[in-house]
Parts: structure tokens; sequence; C-alpha cells
């Protein structure tokens, strides 16, 4: 992982727009898809080897979107202590080696926290679950290529996992009570030849999700 890019609704994540129906229409700042409303704030971190993350919420409140993003980053660092606090049972996992159906919380060290998660088994309360994992296939794919520049790499990382949220969990993604997250390509792991793009479901209400959401319908 080198970037880590999360998106809240708090400020504009991008120009698409895409209602989901919950009983009434509502706007949402998912990155991914159509078109986007809410209001998304976006976070850069810098580390050794990676894929840019967006998290996005959905903001059932807010009709429009505005405000830009802010962006921050911090160098380097090699992790020198014991990563705190893992959940019974889970084993370390580098976010690089992640596959489809695998589940897993995230790391509270703020030095791991972006390079690893905690593998847990689905059957175990858990926060994410990866259902799509492929390479960037947009323009100006291929190793030895120039970055084809933020935005690009984002839409077709966040297009690929809205494509296949469906075949996944059984579900259109305006329908579901599961949201979306995305890690994609930065331009400093580009570089290094990192083409992966990771796209994982985690639940809209923030609890934990148990069992595999494979063909859940939820």
């Amino acid at each position: 992982m080198a970037n880590l890019c999360a998106c809240y609704p708090s400020n504009s994540c991008s120009d698409l727009v895409r209602v989901r129906l919950h009983g009434s229409l509502s706007s949402n700042p998912m990155k991914v898809g159509c078109v986007r409303v809410g209001l998304v704030s976006t976070l850069f971190i810098f580390i050794a080897s990676t894929l840019a993350l967006s998290a996005c919420s959905n903001s059932k409140e807010q009709d429009t979107s505005s405000a830009s993003s802010t962006t921050a980053q911090i160098s380097p660092q090699t992790v020198t202590t014991a990563v705190p606090g893992p959940p019974p049972g889970a084993t370390l996992e580098g976010f690089k080696d992640l596959e489809v159906g695998q589940c897993f919380e995230e790391i509270t060290d703020s030095v791991a926290e972006d390079r690893a998660v905690w593998l847990l088994d689905c059957a175990d309360p858990h926060s994410f679950e990866s259902y799509w994992v492929t390479d960037y296939q947009g323009p100006g794919a291929g190793r030895g290529t120039t970055y084809p520049g933020t935005a690009a790499v984002q839409n077709f990382s966040e297009q690929a996992c809205f494509e296949q949220f469906e075949t996944f969990v059984g579900v259109r993604w305006t329908l579901s009570q599961l949201d979306i997250r995305t890690w994609w390509p930065t331009e400093e792991s580009w570089a290094r030849a990192d083409r992966k793009i990771i796209c994982t479901v985690f639940s809209e209400s923030g609890e934990q999700l148990a069992g595999t959401q494979r063909g859940s319908q939820q």
C-alpha cells in the first residue's frame, strides 16, 4: 500500500450521482457507477507498497454535492513494533494478498493500518469482505506505461467494483444494505508495476457483518 484515500459523507467525492432506494428516494455519495451526490472528504497517506483506498459511506440526508477534497501526506515508515489489538483468531494479511471472499478487520495501528489487515473467518464478526480483485485495464494500462492519472484510475476502479457488486451480493447496490470500499493503484505504486484493484463490502449502518455476503441479497 502507498496512498490511502478515505471518503466520508462530508465533502464532495466526485462528479457522479447515484440514488439508493430504501422505501423512499435518497442521494448517496458512493463513488462508483453512474452519477454521484453527497459530501465526501479525501485523505491520502503515503506508504511503502501500494494501493489507494476509497471508502464512501451513504448520506441519506444530503441531496447536493459541494466542498473540495482535502489531502495530507505522510512519509513512508518502517513498522518496528508489534501491531496491537488482533481480534480473536485473526491472522495478519497484506492488502496486496487479499483474495475474493476473504473477511477482515482494519488494523488500528497508525503505521500498519494501510499495509495490512486482520484476516478473519467469515463466520466470525467482521467489518469487511473482499468481493472482487482485478488489475487496472482502463486507458493507459500495461507495464511500462505512464500513470494515467488519478481520475482515470479511480473511475475505472470504482466502476469495476460497482459492476461486480450485484454478481457477488445478489442484489443491486441501489437496493442493498451494504456499501463499497475500493483500493486502487497510486502514481507511486504504478511506477513499481502495481495495477491491483480490490473491491470490498461493508455494512452501511456501521455494524459488523456475520457470515459471507456472497449471495446474501442484503
